[in-house]
């Protein structure tokens, strides 16, 4: 077991001298973990190196350091230990929490689930069963190699728990609902450092609470997902358009005409960004159908006809779609940033709305050199997410035909203040036409000041609160968008 410059051999001697914070992570947590379990701090030389490194450094939580569990009972005594001795802790998968009240979490340890990166895939029962760690990207060649897939998330960097927690909203969701609706079980750690199985039949009610709010109720170890057979034989019809400003409100008027109806194997991705050197934004609308190009034509009429400066149409399988869409948008999987999202949940298009932000958008890229936001439109159709009844999983946005999601990017907290006056603004303005009667943010993408409702719905939170008050009483998981006791 590793243990940073400290040796089990003189824990006290050995490590006095190391901690500056006064915590000694290796005698209080050292003698319970397993020999391949690794404790780091962050005073360590090589601490970023060997520890998952965070997407954004916004709101960033700090450390005393990190410890990597090796097994499920490492993870049981980290927690109970961490108890014990009144220290905070955030467990890591991915590393994409985008939220700020990851922030609250000051002068604790990041349980680095390092280790918990395993595939499995039972084909005979289409099951894939995922670690706690595990990225998309490592499931996607066994699922193409098997003929199948889920439901799942973006970018291919993204945690598979992590992500489906949250719902797990994806340009599959047309096909495949969202990827909780995959979820069939889960191993997971509580606040009482217990080991459970939550699914249909075991833990019933925190299976429903964490299909949407998982974050809150404990650590996952591990989770298993039913699968199901890729659409045209795992074969995408792709056309990428770009687009001039000018033309940006034909561009919403294409994103409108599918508001009352797409069909399912359609997914419509709208991406709009300046180019500092032009000074000028340019739009991306990358249009994905699962079928045949042919049956695709008739879909991309609406944005033919909207005045692009190309098209550039090519068929490839779903694995390749993914390296497309990073190769457009690389900051997605390019840790170390500072990146403050902004989102919001919409159920109908509203053009007066994009035109306004998108001229509010241009100012704000025009003025300030180092900033460089990208608005992202996901249109991704819902009757098939809307199958499972609101009332079957915590996640609150099966009405939500599309997630607008501003990242923006910019080198430090200096620009804060302005940022979040034009994204406030912004966001305000998108409710007002959203078609929800109240704010409503996939949690997955939010901010962290929009408050519980708008992540969890009025209609979901009484129900939440309670299993929150039964699971987490003491609210040690409270750091990702809590549930307010």
């Amino acid at each position: 077991m590793h243990h940073s410059i400290c040796s089990l051999l003189g824990l006290i001697v050995l490590c006095a001298a190391a901690q500056a914070d006064g915590v000694n992570l290796t005698s209080l947590y050292g003698l319970g973990l397993s020999n391949s379990a690794e404790i780091l701090y962050a005073s360590d030389s090589d601490f970023e190196e060997e520890t998952t490194h965070r997407w954004t450094l916004y709101h960033a939580p700090t450390y005393y350091g990190a410890i990597k569990p090796a097994t499920e009972a490492d993870i049981q005594h980290i927690v109970r230990t961490s108890v014990e001795h009144d220290i905070p802790f955030l467990a890591t998968g991915g590393g994409h929490g985008v939220t700020r009240t990851l922030g609250r979490l000051q002068n604790g340890i990041s349980i680095d689930l390092s280790n918990f990166q395993t595939v499995e895939l039972d084909e005979e029962n289409s099951f894939i069963t995922v670690g706690g760690a595990a990225t998309y990207q490592q499931t996607y060649e066994p699922m193409y190699r098997a003929g199948m897939m889920m439901a799942m998330g973006n970018a291919p960097c993204v945690g598979v728990v992590g992500a489906a927690l949250g719902g797990a909203v994806g340009m599959w969701q047309g096909l495949y609902g969202v990827g909780i609706d995959s979820l069939v079980s889960v191993r997971l750690v509580t606040a009482t450092g217990d080991l459970v199985v939550a699914s249909q039949t075991e833990n019933a009610e925190l299976f429903w609470a964490i299909r949407g709010a998982g974050a809150n109720f404990g650590i996952v170890t591990s989770a298993t997902f039913q699968l199901q057979d890729a659409v045209n034989n795992g074969n995408v019809a792709s056309t990428s358009f770009v687009f001039p400003a000018k033309h940006n409100a034909s561009v919403w008027e294409a994103v409108r005409s599918f508001d009352t109806e797409i069909p399912d194997e359609l997914a419509v991705t709208a991406i709009a960004s300046f180019n500092h050197t032009a000074q000028e934004p340019t739009i991306l609308v990358n249009v994905n159908y699962y079928g045949p190009a042919l049956d695709a034509a008739q879909y991309l009429r609406p944005f033919e006809e909207a005045g692009p400066l190309a098209a550039i149409p090519v068929t490839l399988p779903w694995t390749t779609l993914q390296q497309l869409s990073l190769s457009v948008d690389a900051a997605a999987c390019t840790p170390g940033q500072y990146v403050a999202d902004y989102s919001i949940a919409l159920k109908q298009t509203d053009v007066d709305a994009y035109v306004s932000a998108f001229n509010a958008l241009t100012a704000f890229w025009e003025e300030h050199e180092a900033f460089a936001g990208v608005l992202v439109i996901d249109r991704y159709p819902n009757a098939v997410a809307k199958r499972v009844a609101d009332g079957e999983t915590a996640y609150p946005h099966r009405e939500a035909i599309a997630h607008l999601l501003i990242e923006n990017h910019y080198p430090d907290s200096s620009l804060d203040d302005s940022v979040n006056a034009l994204m406030r603004e912004t966001r305000a303005r998108f409710q007002a036409t959203s078609g929800f009667d109240e704010l409503s943010v996939y949690v997955n993408f939010a901010q962290g000041d929009e408050g519980a409702e708008a992540w969890y719905s009025s209609r979901k939170l009484e129900r939440l609160k309670e299993l929150k008050r039964a699971w987490d009483p003491n609210e040690l998981f409270s750091y990702s968008n809590p549930i307010p006791i």
